[in-house]
């Protein structure tokens, strides 16, 4: 993983405890990172932030596969990756 940004992750994970949907994180940090923000940052940013494996967080790549990298179907998007950032929320919510 390249340097991140702490704020970053921490506004995440703020977002998080808050109950905020994974789509809506997926779309903040697209904000933060800006148009050239390549799907490989954002995974990088989301494992960092909630402790995820590669394979809890790849329904982010595979929902956001279009030319916009804007997500098909944000209910299943969020049913797929938050029981994943909840159970490891032990690990990330200190």
């Amino acid at each position: 993983m390249s340097q991140l940004n702490q704020n970053t992750i921490c506004h995440l994970r703020e977002m998080a405890r808050r109950g905020t949907s994974v789509a809506l994180m997926f779309k903040e940090l697209k904000n933060r990172l800006g148009r050239d923000a390549s799907i490989v940052t954002i995974i990088d940013y989301m494992r960092s932030a909630f402790c995820l494996t590669v394979a809890e967080v790849k329904p982010l790549a595979a929902l956001s596969r279009n030319e916009q990298r804007d997500i098909v179907d944000e209910a299943l998007l969020h049913d797929l990756v938050m029981p994943e950032i909840d159970k490891h929320r032990g690990e990330w919510d200190t």
